[in-house]
């Protein structure tokens, strides 16, 4: 699966574009949405769905630009093991609450995409509207159990990084 990173907005939000098999989808188009359509169109595949791994501003706000340009749908109250297909390829959908009681990470073969939970250097924060310490410090434990030692991790803010187990148990001290 190819993947590729459209930095947009205001927040510098990572918008991702997940290519395989001649099929496509975005995750989180948080802004600019000319940037994000030309993207697809370059990439030559079908956009199959949009999905997002939470619902603050700079991860949907382009949402309803991008979905009605290619007449798809916005997938929504996605479930915590939800299998997204893309070409050939398979998207899990995995629950993490915490900075968000909406969030969720996309697992892929050899690679997450962790929207606001996991950064290369910290954590999605906990103090915003319908944040949680205690939910941040379970999807953390939960992460760590899942993620491949060596997977990439592809967060909503900053660059992508090679897991380390443990990784994100250092943070519980933040919780």
């Amino acid at each position: 699966m190819k993947i590729e990173k459209i930095v947009v907005g205001m927040l510098r939000a990572n918008c991702y574009l997940l290519v395989d098999g001649g099929e496509a989808a975005v995750i989180d188009p948080g802004d600019e949405p000319q940037k994000i359509i030309d993207a697809v169109e370059k990439s030559g595949a079908k956009l199959k769905f949009i999905a997002n791994t939470h619902r603050h501003f700079d991860h949907i706000g382009a949402n309803a630009a991008v979905a009605e340009k290619f007449g798809v749908e916005v997938l929504a109250n996605l479930n915590d093991g939800d299998i997204l297909a893309i070409g050939e390829s398979k998207l899990k959908v995995v629950k993490t609450s915490g900075h968000t009681p909406d969030g969720v990470c996309f697992f892929g073969d050899g690679f997450v995409v962790s929207g606001d939970t996991l950064f290369e250097d910290g954590i999605g924060r906990t103090d915003l509207e319908g944040g949680s310490d205690g939910q941040m410090a379970a999807s953390l434990k939960k992460l760590d159990a899942l993620i491949p030692d060596s997977a990439i991790v592809h967060p909503g803010h900053g660059n992508a990084f090679i897991y380390k187990k443990g990784i994100s148990l250092k943070y519980l001290q933040w919780t």
